[in-house]
């Protein structure tokens, strides 16, 4: 089972869709998902908002994705992998494992991914943006770089872009297995 082992890596804007896909692919591989929200959120309860508990978040998100792999499991890190420098902490994880890592790009439609912004409050954390101005103070964080990634559009139907992330996961392994 550990030559069909996978980094899944989610990226994109907030609000387009990201957890929603992670959840599928976790369970559609029964692998374990390991949510950076989740993970800040619970830091933020027990430590407080400390100006390092974002790094620690994203320390922590990548030690227990090694920790899977290491194991021999399939891993989905859900994370808008905002910076160019966690993308390529993601890629050496993956080659250490000797782990295809698959980035899967979400995007949707500005009109979609504000209906969603504005659509939850309080779901996850209190860090999830919740509004399209918030959004726009934020886009400019975000740095565009090619993370040779699987692009959806989650204003598909899930089972649509569930599918085209696991016909892509299978090419990978193939060309993966040849190499």
């Amino acid at each position: 089972m550990r030559e069909l082992m996978t980094l899944i890596v989610m990226r994109g804007y907030p609000g387009t869709g990201k957890s929603t896909i992670a959840r599928a692919i976790s369970a559609a591989l029964h692998a374990p998902l390991i949510d950076r929200d989740i993970l800040r959120q619970k830091a933020v309860d027990i430590f407080g908002n400390l100006p390092h508990v974002g790094r620690f978040s994203y320390e922590l998100m990548f030690a227990l994705a090694e920790e899977q792999l290491s194991l021999g499991l399939s891993v989905v890190v859900d994370t808008p992998l905002t910076y160019r420098t966690t993308y390529e902490q993601a890629k050496e994880i993956a080659q250490t494992f000797h782990a295809p890592m698959l980035v899967v790009h979400c995007q949707c439609p500005p009109e979609v991914q504000k209906r969603r912004l504005e659509g939850r409050v309080g779901k996850v954390s209190e860090f999830q943006i919740t509004s399209w101005e918030e959004w726009m103070q934020w886009k400019p964080r975000f740095e565009d770089f090619d993370d040779e990634g699987c692009i959806i559009d989650t204003s598909n139907p899930l089972d649509d872009s569930l599918a085209k992330v696991m016909r892509t996961i299978h090419e990978l392994h193939s060309q993966h297995s040849q190499r």
